[in-house]
């Protein structure tokens, strides 16, 4: 009998949701992010309250924007962290990062404190490059440290599959759902003829993009 991929989780692993929390919207994206971080806790084992999470996010009080992030622990204890949202660039220069992702990852999948790479290699990100683009095994498009990809190729816009080795970005979810951008294998090759380059989250949005070269 295959043993699970979680059956060795560390007892400080913790799920992580980064959102924004607005002074006339509130945490606009909330219900996403909470319903990722449940199904993760389901997946994980892992205590989940959502009730004491939102009365903790409604306690939040500010002027200005900010960047929330919850992390939530194997026995169930919710810490919410908030600072203001710095503004990002309008457009950011990607490049392609030295590691190969494994399509069959299946931590690549769950938003938690197992992804030291990203943070690791973001925090040397050379200087002129906002984000690293990831591959796959089979040169497929994954994902960058923070984003999510979405590529315009013959007029319409793609996005990876989970398939290839990415987080399910509420992004993402949104755009699918709203039938803005499609599901399907983008290769670097694609990347790089593309009409045009997005990447982004739920927290900063939809940010243009260019391949460095």
């Amino acid at each position: 009998m295959e043993v699970p991929f979680y059956s060795n989780i560390q007892e400080d692993l913790k799920l992580i949701e980064t959102f924004l929390w607005d002074p006339d919207e509130g945490a606009p994206d909330i219900d996403f992010h909470l319903e990722r971080m449940c199904k993760s806790a389901a997946k994980l084992k892992f205590k989940f309250s959502v009730n004491k999470i939102y009365e903790k996010i409604s306690k939040i009080k500010s002027q200005t924007r900010l960047r929330c992030r919850l992390t939530l622990s194997l026995t169930g204890k919710i810490d919410i962290s908030t600072a203001a949202l710095s503004p990002s660039s309008q457009i950011w220069t990607l490049r392609l990062s030295d590691t190969i992702l494994s399509s069959s990852d299946p931590w690549l999948l769950h938003k938690s404190t197992n992804r030291g790479l990203y943070d690791s290699e973001r925090a040397k990100l050379p200087d002129g490059i906002d984000e690293f683009i990831y591959l796959n095994e089979r040169h497929e498009v994954c994902e960058g440290t923070i984003t999510n990809i979405f590529a315009k190729i013959a007029g319409q816009w793609l996005t990876p599959p989970l398939s290839s080795g990415c987080l399910p970005g509420v992004l993402r979810r949104k755009k699918i759902e709203a039938g803005s951008c499609k599901v399907k294998i983008i290769t670097f090759s694609d990347l790089k003829n593309a009409e045009k380059i997005r990447v982004g989250n739920a927290l900063r949005g939809e940010i243009d993009a260019v391949l460095s070269h």
